[in-house]
């Protein structure tokens, strides 16, 4: 007898570093035997500022191969050619050396894992 809430704040050290308000908290009530728990539980992130997001695990999963493994990905390609700031920058050149130091700042074990735990993420390639 106990509960199955399935949750994934989606935010991680970098993009939660200076505060979880607004950020997307994704969760299913998959089971629940003592539901005032798991509510409390959801209240307390909601509490926190998260932006909650019920969501079956199978959108979520879905959903994450074509936004976060995307970003992980082109953040590890865009790392490999080395890319360096330069006295000429567009805004968007910064955009992309944001989304290296953002991605390579997370372990090679979170983006092996956003491929090889979530059948979808092979789909995006």
């Amino acid at each position: 007898s106990f509960d199955i809430l399935c949750t994934h704040p989606m935010f991680g050290p970098q993009s939660g570093k200076h505060g979880w308000g607004g950020l997307p908290f994704v969760y299913e009530r998959v089971r629940q035997k003592d539901a005032p728990r798991c509510e409390e539980f959801i209240q307390w992130w909601d509490a926190q500022g998260c932006r909650m997001v019920d969501m079956t695990c199978e959108l979520h999963d879905e959903l994450a191969a074509g936004s976060q493994f995307v970003t992980h990905f082109t953040g590890r390609v865009l790392a490999r050619l080395g890319l360096r700031t330069t006295p000429i920058n567009t805004k968007g050149f910064e955009s992309l050396l944001q989304l290296v130091d953002n991605t390579c700042k997370d372990s090679f074990d979170l983006f092996y894992a956003l491929y090889k735990c979530n059948p979808n993420s092979e789909k995006q390639l």
